[in-house]
């Protein structure tokens, strides 16, 4: 997949500026190109979308835009104005203009535009199509629509789809949200119901901000390998914890990678022995050690944390292992 990478996507604490640093380290070990900014508690990426980001916090931005280059990921700005834009004032755009002028003074040069978790009536699709069209003005544009889960066609979607251009790709999380598995046919139909727009998979694991003490450390599994031809790439919906999401998150960008050949026992292997030790040193925070029985051996491992466990439980299955 040409476009491979990270969004810190959830609801929540977004991740800290030294956890980012040390996630695009991650991302250029791991050959993960794009990190997409799009937490939905920064204030200043969805319900303070108007307002510039404080000198400080632009600073950071700038640091991160210069480590991501170091790494060779590409840093990726999102804005989420739906729940706010007043769809008949053309100051708005000047607006969204603005802000893109703000984090571009900051070195980011890549920039996409969210409409997801509104309310349905919060903006006609039509308009969506059209600021989305004049955001891009004819450069590469990536955008999140309301109905952005499930493979069937829609009057949303044949509102929204037929009124955006052509070029601008569209995000789809697959037949569900958070889906267990993704085939070829729900690529196709969900390409078909999107009015042949590329589309780019936001994949939501493994991101727990519907249970934040439920963590998903097990590898990517379901994914069908001829996805890799149909979409414009993946990026993978980290968890609350930044750490901890590093071992699913590099079996991520092993199936983006080569998803062919992708074995997630393999993958999550390689991941253990190079991640399981900082994972385990930052989950021991639990107050108390679960009493489980130890997997006897990886693919057994992977089978106890498929579900998701609270902390404790992970550092008893993992420790074995590190």
């Amino acid at each position: 997949m040409n476009l491979r990478g990270v969004i810190e996507g959830f609801y929540g604490e977004p991740w800290s500026h030294e956890e980012r640093l040390d996630l695009l380290a991650f991302c250029g070990r791991h050959g993960l190109n794009t990190w997409v900014h799009a937490p939905k508690d920064d204030p200043y990426h969805r319900k303070r979308w108007r307002d510039p980001y404080p000198d400080e916090e632009l600073e950071r931005f700038a640091e991160l835009a210069r480590d991501a280059a170091r790494h060779g990921v590409e840093l990726v700005w999102a804005i989420a104005p739906g729940l706010s834009l007043r769809e008949d004032d053309a100051s708005e755009l000047e607006a969204l203009d603005a802000k893109r002028d703000q984090l571009r003074g900051a070195g980011v040069e890549t920039f996409q535009l969210l409409w997801d978790d509104i309310e349905r009536d919060a903006l006609k699709p039509e308009r969506q199509a059209e600021i989305a069209n004049e955001f891009s003005r004819g450069e590469p544009l990536v955008v999140c629509p309301m109905g952005y889960a499930g493979n069937e066609r829609t009057p949303y979607r044949d509102a929204f789809a037929a009124q955006l251009d052509a070029q601008i790709v569209v995000y789809w999380t697959g037949p569900e949200v958070v889906p267990e598995t993704i085939t070829r046919d729900d690529l196709e139909a969900a390409a078909d119901a999107f009015h042949g727009h590329e589309l780019l998979l936001w994949d939501n694991y493994p991101v727990n901000d519907f249970d934040v003490e439920r963590l998903f450390l097990a590898p990517l599994r379901g994914r069908d390998p001829s996805l890799a031809d149909g979409v414009a790439g993946i990026v993978g919906n980290g968890m609350l914890q930044a750490v901890p999401s590093k071992l699913a998150l590099a079996t991520v960008a092993d199936y983006a990678r080569d998803p062919a050949c992708y074995d997630p026992v393999t993958s999550f292997e390689q991941a253990v022995a190079q991640h399981g030790a900082e994972v385990v040193e930052a989950l021991r925070t639990a107050t108390a050690r679960a009493d489980v029985p130890r997997p006897r051996d990886i693919p057994a491992l992977v089978d106890a944390l498929a579900p998701g466990v609270d902390a404790a439980t992970a550092v008893a299955l993992l420790e074995p292992f590190v």
